[in-house]
């Protein structure tokens, strides 16, 4: 079983449940995009009930962000993190990413931790260096590169 919900100051995370498109729906494609993600909102949340988790603020229930994470081998992998535009740069994904981190290592599921993110993100990849990540390789898919980042607990 995945995280279901984990609170935080700042932000928390919680499961996604279907009332959370319509809010969603009014951020993700401009999110999406930002973070070079090319699967619609129906995409990402198909067969992701246990391991997709709203990113929210405690004092509103409404969605501001999702993160998307799979754990095994003792590595918790995170291949999508994204905010609303407007909750950016405030500090709600690096909170949303160290409360998942310490979930992972409490619940005995990680030691090492990582991200892919596409090599156009500046930003993104700008991001997992503040959170103490380097890159670890670089990958091609297809028409999309994408670099790895890690880091050990």
């Amino acid at each position: 079983m995945g995280a279901r919900a984990i609170a935080g100051k700042r932000a928390s995370l919680r499961a996604i449940g279907d009332e959370d498109m319509a809010a969603i729906d009014t951020w993700y494609g401009e999110a999406a995009k930002a973070a070079y993600q090319d699967r619609s909102p129906g995409e990402l949340f198909a067969g992701h009930n246990d391991t997709l988790l709203a990113i929210v603020r405690p004092d509103e229930d409404q969605p501001i962000g999702l993160l998307e994470y799979e754990t095994g081998n003792g590595c918790l992998t995170v291949p999508f993190i994204a905010l609303a535009k407007a909750y950016r740069g405030w500090g709600y994904g690096s909170e949303a990413m160290r409360l998942l981190e310490q979930w992972a290592v409490r619940e005995g599921l990680a030691e090492r931790f990582r991200a892919e993110v596409d090599a156009r993100n500046g930003l993104g990849l700008y991001f997992w260096l503040r959170l103490g990540y380097r890159p670890a390789g670089w990958h091609a898919e297809g028409e999309r590169d994408s670099m790895a980042m890690v880091r050990e607990s």
